[in-house]
């Protein structure tokens, strides 16, 4: 296992670096077609937590968008004049699956729930696969351990139609193993537990990223890493690949909101408040090689209406990216698109 400690000394010049840190501005707002479905039928969705998008075909993205209070994933494609919600994608149903690879999980929440949502936090798409992860924590508000949320799921969509939903339950294993975090895994989401949930979602080669909302420790926030063909191996057995854990300096706290990867395996990281604390969400550039070497690209501005929640990469042009960043609270996401400059 692979952990990177970041002294007080480097956590002070990040600190320094993020005050210099450009604020970004919005090139254009990305506005739906039509409503996302929400919970409730006929209800526009109102807590997008995640998009991810396959390269352009004819010039327009075909996107996956995880809404975290839905069963269901939703396709959508992403077009100069806004984005077009499409068909939606069953990742569940009522009860826990019976073909999933390994076993569910026993989490010690503070209450025990129903198998419910998938509470979708994070979506990625990488050769020729759309990756789905639930929080794999305990319920906000209630503090329940709700099964339906600890599961992985990874949908074939290589020729423009998407497969069966292939699930695995090994990740909490993956998390219990990871060494200074592995003790949060099924505690309260507030500040005084700083129970372990995920938000952040990116897949490279056979190297899967889980981004961790919580815990933040000391200025740093967390990334854990597994491989896609452990985490999906035929049988029940319990996972037994080594997670790969990296600590970098994301602010006082501040954890993980969302992953996107760059062409070369660097990773575009979405920070926000680890809990509910008033502090600024940002998009920083993290090296999984070089994690002490992370920098802030730009803050984002703040909005009384929406946490941002949902990145990816559109773009990336001499030294330039273009990105898509998602709301949670706002109707239908309130997607916005922004351009980076690369250091």
């Amino acid at each position: 296992m692979r952990l990177v400690i970041l002294s007080a000394f480097a956590l002070g010049l990040f600190a320094t670096d993020a005050a210099r840190a450009e604020a970004l501005k919005p090139e254009r707002k990305v506005e739906a077609t039509s409503d996302f479905a929400g919970k409730k039928p006929r209800k526009a969705a109102k807590d997008i937590s995640g998009i991810a998008c396959r390269p352009p075909a004819g010039g327009d993205y075909r996107c996956l968008v995880i809404n975290d209070e839905n069963k269901a994933a939703q396709f959508a494609t992403l077009k100069q004049g806004g984005i077009v919600p499409g068909p939606s994608l069953p990742l569940i149903k009522d009860s826990a699956p019976a073909g999933a690879s390994g076993r569910q999980p026993t989490i010690g929440c503070p209450q025990q729930g129903d198998f419910e949502d998938f509470d979708g936090e994070g979506v990625a798409f990488a050769d020729r696969h759309f990756y789905v992860v639930g929080s794999h924590g305990c319920s906000r508000r209630s503090g329940e351990y709700r099964p339906s949320s600890f599961l992985l799921a990874r949908i074939a969509a290589g020729n423009g139609e998407a497969g069966t939903p292939e699930l695995s339950w090994r990740v909490a294993d993956l998390l219990g193993a990871a060494g200074e975090v592995a003790p949060f895994v099924g505690k309260a989401l507030d500040e005084t537990s700083n129970g372990l949930n995920i938000e952040g979602l990116a897949v490279v080669g056979d190297r899967l990223w889980l981004g961790l909302r919580a815990p933040a420790l000391g200025g740093r926030a967390f990334l854990v890493g597994g491989s896609v063909a452990e985490l999906f191996k035929p049988g029940s057995e319990p996972g037994t690949g080594k997670p790969q854990l990296l600590a970098f300096a994301a602010g006082a706290q501040r954890g993980v909101r969302d992953l996107a990867p760059l062409a070369d395996g660097r990773l575009l990281v979405l920070v926000g408040p680890a809990q509910e604390q008033d502090v600024p969400y940002a998009i920083m550039l993290l090296d999984p090689a070089d994690p002490a070497g992370a920098s802030e690209l730009g803050q984002l501005p703040r909005r009384k209406d929406g946490k941002a929640e949902a990145l990816a990469v559109l773009a990336q042009e001499r030294g330039e990216l273009r990105v898509l960043v998602g709301y949670d609270s706002v109707k239908n996401g309130g997607f916005e698109e922004y351009r980076l400059k690369l250091p």
